[in-house]
């Protein structure tokens, strides 16, 4: 069962954060990236710094080339082919076929997005980074098949219709700025048949994100 994976990594853990750090940009690697040695892909950077950012990086042991392929205001276009074995975060992904999809930088950090083959996967990926001393927090795990099914997915009409009208109409929120009673006038039932619907529909959702989550 593929899975679908977002992760938050130090800045540290891919070669070009701490020059992220340094310089006033943020970073886009292509969705194509390979993580086979030697690997190729391009990179966005955008910031005032972007057109001499290839400065700071060229000489780094991962980098094995980098070009830049066009400059457009605040924004440049690098082509880049790594030295994966200098980069433990992309070696442990090039070791296990697992495939980066995404990868975007912040201010603090990296937020990857990687489709796996399994949780076996996951864990070793976990372990491995955690060797290398990558602290890096698995902030959302689903499936594939999860990730491309609407959110809905498993509701009833009914149920949906009664929990998107609790939502708008504030039933959620901390001072409640409706009630049972309130909504089911609107929605032409009892107060107990919106009570029993949006139990249901609690139910499918907890179910669906008890089946996303990886054994224990």
């Amino acid at each position: 069962m593929c899975l679908i994976v977002e992760v938050v990594a130090p800045l540290s853990a891919l070669p070009f954060g701490p020059a992220v750090e340094e310089h006033d940009v943020e970073l886009e690697l292509e969705r194509s990236v390979p993580t086979a040695s030697p690997a190729a892909s391009f990179v966005w950077v955008r910031g005032p710094d972007a057109a001499s950012f290839g400065e700071a990086v060229v000489s780094l042991p991962s980098v094995d080339d980098l070009t830049l392929v066009e400059s457009v205001s605040d924004r440049a276009l690098y082509g880049v082919t790594w030295n994966v074995s200098e980069t433990p975060i992309l070696a442990a992904l090039a070791a296990r076929d697992a495939v980066l999809l995404e990868c975007l930088s912040t201010a603090d950090s990296w937020w990857l997005k990687l489709r796996v083959s399994s949780h076996r996967v996951l864990t070793d990926l976990r372990r491995e980074w955690a060797a290398h001393g990558i602290d890096a927090e698995f902030d959302r795990i689903t499936t594939v098949a999860a990730e491309e099914a609407p959110a809905g997915e498993g509701l009833t009409d009914t149920q949906l219709e009664a929990l998107l009208l609790a939502l708008e109409r504030g039933y959620f929120e901390e001072h409640r700025g409706t009630s049972l009673a309130e909504l089911g006038a609107e929605l032409g039932i009892s107060r107990q048949a919106v009570a029993a619907r949006l139990k249901r529909a609690y139910r499918t959702l907890a179910e669906r994100i008890r089946d996303e989550r990886p054994p224990e």
